[in-house]
């Protein structure tokens, strides 16, 4: 207690409405905040009831408490804090077990607590809960709340102000090998302000706050005991516990919980056939064609409208006002930022936005959950979880929140096998530009489809190559699977406009910088010196005009730039039409490359920020031998066949 007021932290997985019951507990008022040095938000109010006041902060919502992205860092970091009086968990009734987990791991923290179960009026649609019987067995107060209807509100903030919250007596039971490896690291820890136990089984899963707080001499041990678990049982110490976990929550569920609903209305029959095999594939298959219609059909359209629009009222304005006050170098750098505007207007707003919108409307639906249900069992192969399956259709849109996405991913092997996989198997819009309306329009659209094909291959054969090759089971799915319904303008279009926004944030920055850097490399003729040395590359291996080199090292900085630079090589020695510069099976090794090539400059420091810069190079190394092996092989059959 602070100041005669009790503070207590919301926390819980993403959509159980845990932002909306806030909103619910303390009506306006409200401060956003940034967690010191991170990017990572929660906001704080303060609710007074019947003479007693308490400080309330939802925290972001996450599916656990292991540290492996900025938001689980600062949701353990601040429950952890001492000013912290009760940990209020947020739980979904319709999904009861995947709450419950999370709730085993702020109990084994030994924190006082308050198991506030949400949606508990939809719940009653299809199950009959036993909040009691959940109370006895987790021993903390639960308490069923409807942030939609208001329902058990005033509870819950009663509770919150008497400061009810109690540290349960429940204790989750691992595997003997589990249990045996807790009970030898807690022999070792000393001074520990909380659970011993708990302190020991974070320190199982590797949680690096836990580690850096304990002894060195312990964290050893502990590591110790990390390698041979995973060698005698051929999975990590962490993705083990969280099976035990639940196991253990699915088996209080059933105790709990029984369904009342046995008949099946039209949205259960749909939602079943959209998760069954046999139906849920072609359904699969034409959502995913209707996306690509759609994208292609208005982002082309929207493509026009803005780029007329831009032409007539900026024109050349920008590049004429920096020769005008800079000479060449005021023009290289206005060129360059001309480009970056041109590109966000033309590329970004037509095709990302639309995608984002289109993608906004499928998961507002509830169909992406259950997209993600359907390919779980295939995504095992490439030593992954359905959840994989978000972050690749982000990635068609644009690679930069796509490797964002990839931190809802826990394991450290599953985030480097997804980014590569984004990085190499799956065209962003400006390399479907690039598939699509370069090699469609001067080698056939069958050139085109052919390199679609082949990126699915190399997904296949690159996923299962990494499993292999990085060891370990892919951890288990966890998924809010919601009722199907119509979607909210409102939701879409707040969801497109965060989307949108990270990408202005972090890549255009950077791609204006990188254009104003090209344009003066291009302008003082700085990047000549590379065609000769690495023409064994481009007319050696592939096929290619030597100074297609140059197209390939733009691309670097941005995909799109890569076509516009072989205008400008093609000008260069008096070609003004494409299709006299190179052939139709060039065009197609051109873009089969491009598909392929490293990640583009605000890709790569996306990676860096969210893997390190090892992880970075890794995946740029084998992007760029892939894309250059695969290049040549499709040179050579194209040349005897």
């Amino acid at each position: 207690m602070q100041d005669g007021m009790f503070t207590a932290a919301l926390v819980g997985q993403p959509n159980v409405g845990k932002s909306s019951l806030f909103t619910r507990l303390t009506g306006v008022g409200v401060i956003s905040s940034n967690y010191a040095g991170t990017t990572v938000t929660f906001e704080e109010a303060v609710v007074t009831r019947k003479g007693n006041k308490v400080r309330i902060y939802d925290l972001p919502g996450t599916y656990g408490m292991s540290g492996n992205s900025d938001d689980e860092e600062v949701v353990l970091e601040m429950v952890r804090d001492p000013e912290i009086d009760s940990v209020i968990v947020v739980a979904d009734a319709t999904n009861l077990q995947s709450s419950l987990v999370l709730c085993f791991e702020v109990m084994e923290l030994g924190l006082p607590m308050i198991l506030a179960v949400n949606k508990a009026d939809e719940a009653r649609k299809k199950y009959d809960t036993d909040y009691k019987e959940l109370e006895r067995i987790l021993d903390i107060p639960v308490v069923p709340v409807s942030a939609k209807t208001a329902e058990g509100v005033d509870d819950l903030a009663d509770a919150l102000c008497e400061g009810r919250g109690r540290r349960s007596t429940f204790q989750v039971r691992y595997e003997e090998h589990l249990e045996a490896a807790i009970e030898e690291i807690m022999g070792h820890l000393k001074k520990i302000r909380f659970d011993q136990r708990g302190t020991a089984v974070k320190l199982m899963e590797g949680t690096k706050t836990f580690i850096e707080g304990v002894m060195p001499a312990t964290a050893q041990i502990a590591s110790v005991l990390r390698d041979n678990f995973e060698t005698g049982h051929r999975e990590t110490s962490d993705i083990a516990v969280t099976r035990e976990r639940y196991s253990i929550s699915d088996a209080i569920v059933r105790k709990v919980q029984s369904r009342t609903r046995t008949k099946f209305g039209r949205k259960d029959r749909l939602s079943e056939m959209m998760i069954t095999p046999s139906t849920g594939i072609p359904i699969l298959i034409a959502v995913g064609l209707m996306l690509f219609v759609t994208m292609i059909f208005l982002g082309s359209l929207l493509d026009e409208a803005v780029s007329y629009i831009y032409d007539a009222l900026i024109g050349n304005t920008l590049v004429d006002f920096g020769a005008d006050k800079g000479g060449e170098m005021g023009k290289a750098i206005m060129l360059g930022i001309d480009g970056s505007i041109r590109a966000i207007l033309t590329l970004v707003i037509p095709y990302i936005m639309v995608f984002y919108i289109i993608l906004g409307i499928l998961e507002d639906t509830g169909y992406l959950p259950r997209a993600v249900v359907l390919v779980d069992r295939t995504m095992h192969h490439f030593g992954l979880h359905g959840g994989a399956f978000i972050p690749m259709i982000v990635g068609l849109g644009c690679n930069v929140p796509a490797i964002m996405a990839v931190r809802t991913i826990r394991s450290r092997r599953e985030k480097l096998i997804l980014t590569s996989l984004i990085v190499m198997c799956v065209p962003c819009s400006a390399q479907m530009a690039i598939i699509i309306g370069i090699v469609g329009k001067y080698s056939g659209f069958t050139y085109a489809f052919a390199i679609l094909l082949i990126l699915l291959a190399l997904m296949v054969v690159l996923g299962l190559g990494l499993n292999r090759f990085l060891k370990y089971e892919p951890s288990n799915l966890a998924m809010e699977i919601p009722d199907l319904s119509a979607p909210s303008l409102k939701n879409v279009l707040f969801k497109t406009w965060n989307r949108i926004k990270d990408f202005f944030m972090i890549a255009f920055p950077l791609l204006v910088v990188g254009s104003i850097l090209l344009e003066i490399a291009l302008g003082y003729n700085l990047l000549d010196f590379v065609i000769g040395p690495l023409s064994f590359v481009t007319v050696g291996m592939l096929g290619l005009p030597a100074a297609v080199i140059l197209a390939f090292i733009v691309g670097v900085l941005r995909k799109e730039m890569a076509v516009g630079m072989l205008a400008i090589i093609a000008a260069s020695v008096g070609i003004m039409e494409l299709a006299s510069f190179m052939g139709p099976e060039q065009f197609f090794v051109f873009g089969l490359v491009m598909a392929i090539y490293m990640p583009c400059l605000a890709t790569m420091a996306v990676i860096w920020r969210e893997m390190g810069w090892k992880e970075t190079l890794a995946v740029s190394i084998l992007s760029i031998g892939t894309a250059i092996a695969i290049g040549t092989l499709a040179n050579w059959l194209l040349f005897f066949f």
